[in-house]
């Protein structure tokens, strides 16, 4: 059974510490997305290519200049 996989992440970057962008930031038209109770315990908004990832900085970047898109491990522990 496979242990971790690699996707990407957007880091804000910020000054405040906030860290990656949580899985209910309003990537879509200010719209909260709907969850599947099976995804529930993921707590961060993850992308399967750099490129989607990246897609969304400029929604991202009004509210935290410096996001950047990063590679990020994600274990299963």
């Amino acid at each position: 059974m496979q242990k971790s996989f690699g996707a990407w992440a957007i880091d804000t970057q910020s000054k405040e510490g906030h860290g990656y962008l949580g899985r209910y930031w309003p990537f879509e038209d200010g719209v909260q997305p709907m969850i599947p109770a099976h995804l529930e315990g993921c707590r961060m908004a993850l992308f399967k290519t750099r490129a989607v990832a990246r897609k969304q900085l400029d929604k991202v970047r009004r509210s935290w200049p410096s996001a950047v898109a990063v590679g990020v491990t994600v274990n299963d522990e």
